[in-house]
């Protein structure tokens, strides 16, 4: 096992560690220490299929592959730079930039009227990844299709569709599969849907630990 860096607050250990390995980068705030940050110093191999782009705050981040591409399609399908910025926490021009240097074209501005409303089902919500989905249905990037367990295509007695619009994974806000009621709530029993922000682990770095040796 090799270790890249070290996060330690407290002053002597720091020293400890510094004294047995001294040239690895000590960190002071966990709160402060992702992968990003590892990666935009250098500590850990910046991966080639991942681009820089600036957050809200100005501060670098770093955007995946799989973002990007759930990004063009997403302005592909409607979506504003600033709607999709928004999904990663980027801000709209680091958007407009990445996309423009992956060859797309900005359309015209467009403007659409009042969400539909649109049932969301799951424990694990997304309230964000949700309006996207909600607008993608409004404009068609979305076609609602019956249940894919059982064939249901009704409406509940409230007058909402019974089929509702599932992610197995919150970083493909555009790729859902169609469940009803029972069948979404069922899957949620047993499976948990990948949270926005996880991805593949990057090559090289296989374990955090904690604690002072």
């Amino acid at each position: 096992m090799e270790t890249v860096a070290f996060c330690e607050i407290e002053k002597y250990p720091q020293k400890v560690l510094a004294k047995h390995w001294p040239n690895i980068p000590i960190y002071e705030d966990v709160r402060e220490l992702t992968r990003d940050r590892l990666i935009l110093d250098g500590v850990i191999q910046y991966p080639d299929n991942c681009v820089r782009v600036l957050d809200m705050a100005g501060k670098l981040k770093i955007l995946t592959q799989d973002q990007v591409d759930q990004s063009i399609k997403m302005y592909e399908s409607g979506f504003s730079y600033q709607e999709i910025g928004e999904l990663w926490g980027v801000s709209r021009q680091s958007m407009w930039e990445t996309l423009k240097n992956r060859g797309v074209k900005s359309r015209p501005q467009l403007r659409f009227g009042k969400e539909n409303h649109f049932y969301r089902g799951g424990e694990v919500a997304d309230t964000q990844v949700h309006g996207i989905t909600e607008r993608a249905i409004q404009r068609g990037a979305l076609i609602q299709e019956p249940c894919e367990t059982c064939g249901a295509n009704g409406k509940m007695a409230d007058g909402r569709s019974e089929v509702q619009a599932h992610h197995d994974d919150y970083n493909k806000p555009l790729e859902v599969r169609w469940l009803c009621q029972k069948h979404h709530h069922e899957w949620h029993k047993s499976n948990r849907p990948i949270p926005r922000g996880e991805a593949e682990p990057v090559s090289g770095v296989d374990v955090l630990c904690g604690g002072f040796p």
